[in-house]
């Protein structure tokens, strides 16, 4: 059989395909320039050749503004400069969709920076090996903790507290926390507020933010004739309405990786409609055609909240069941009681399209309460995609 890549055409709309990927960090942030210069400033004195400090640095906003590429593109400055002064720092990216535990984070930062085995110590054993490696070694780390909300805020306390294992006014352990700004809210509530010494907050992209920022990446993956301006438009247009550049830049690639392996040589807006659909699976159409109406419209009431919320990226049953019920008024239904529009929610949940969790309450985070969110997927997507098989169902009288 003949190897299906000997097949394969190297003609491509792509200059650069990479630099459309979520793990390319790109040489410029256009439209951060003024949150570059804070976090160059909060993070220039890890460079002081005579005194060893720690910063612990918190970077908060909605998915798709830029936060984990401006934390990754300053470290990365941050880690040469280092290097041009004779500085020992190194820099450590961790998820905590793959890390969620403080434990899962020493054995990782033991192993990769150390060459340490980390199974079968303790967290304590853990720390005061890092400690002892970073004081002899004289060198300083910068732990960048992404997606902090989903740890405890006990265990990054507890990454923070290594520093304590130093002497007097020494810090080697810098962390920058990356996370949203409901889940900064819930930190606020711990002691970890207080050991947060600065804090960036980044806005949601207008419009011709977005504008700027997809014709740079277009710059750097694209042969300029295969994306027209017309239906780069297009995807702006989209990107736009969620503020969300991260979702203009996975269309962007989807489309060309369609155009490809259609072997066109430009993309059309027939490529983009088609790419828009494949980015958020948990949404596709044909999954909310098997969803019973009060599935619907439970889905809507969430996206309707949470879309003017803001800042607040969650809402609980009692505060969607009211918008719930409303949905159902529009659509000349009867609503169902509340313990059958939570099992909606829990449904919901089960398929990825909500997220319904338990989140603590108060400073001693033992009081808890139910919440309902969505994980990097816009609220304004998630509505557009359920009315547009509601409005099917509509037309289909008796389904309801």
């Amino acid at each position: 059989m003949t190897n299906v890549f000997a097949n394969y055409s190297g003609d491509s709309v792509f200059r650069d395909r990479y630099t459309l990927t979520p793990e390319f960090v790109p040489p410029e942030m256009p439209c951060r320039e003024e949150e570059t210069n804070r976090m160059v400033e909060a993070l220039s004195i890890l460079l002081d050749p005579y005194r060893s400090v720690a910063v612990n640095f918190a970077i908060i906003g909605e998915a798709g503004v830029g936060k984990t590429t401006l934390a990754k593109l300053i470290t990365n400055h941050l880690a040469d400069y280092a290097i041009q002064q004779n500085i020992q720092l190194e820099v450590q990216y961790v998820n905590c969709h793959s890390f969620r535990t403080k434990t899962a984070i020493l054995r990782k930062l033991a192993n990769e920076k150390f060459a340490m085995h980390g199974r079968g110590f303790s967290d304590e054993e853990l720390m005061e090996m890092l400690a002892t490696r970073l004081d002899r070694e004289n060198k300083r780390l910068v732990l960048i903790i992404d997606e902090a909300g989903m740890l405890r805020a006990e265990d990054i306390l507890g990454l923070i507290h290594i520093n304590e294992l130093f002497g007097p006014g020494i810090g080697r352990l810098s962390t920058i926390a990356i996370t949203r700004i409901s889940d900064w809210m819930t930190m606020l509530d711990t002691h970890l507020s207080g050991r947060i010494q600065d804090k960036l907050e980044l806005e949601n992209y207008d419009r011709e933010q977005i504008e700027t920022i997809l014709k740079y990446r277009r710059k750097l993956g694209y042969y300029h004739e295969a994306l027209p301006d017309d239906v780069l438009n297009l995807i702006i247009d989209v990107s736009a309405n969620s503020g969300n550049a991260r979702h203009g830049i996975e269309i962007m690639l989807r489309a060309g990786m369609i155009a490809n392996t259609k072997r066109a040589k430009v993309v059309t807006p027939e490529f983009v409609r088609a790419a828009r659909n494949e980015i958020y699976a948990e949404l596709r159409p044909d999954i909310f055609r098997d969803l019973k109406f009060n599935e619907l419209a439970a889905a809507v009431a969430v996206g309707r909240l949470l879309s003017k919320k803001g800042a607040a990226s969650y809402t609980t049953i009692n505060e969607s069941f009211e918008v719930f019920k409303l949905v159902c008024a529009e659509n000349k239904v009867k609503p169902p009681g509340v313990a059958t529009y939570r099992n909606c929610i829990k449904e919901l949940s089960r398929l990825g399209i909500l997220v319904y969790k338990v989140k603590p309450v108060g400073s001693n985070a033992r009081g808890r309460h139910s919440v309902i969110g969505l994980m990097d997927i816009p609220a304004v997507i998630l509505i557009e995609r359920v009315q547009e098989v509601m409005k099917e169902y509509q037309s289909k009288r008796g389904k309801f």
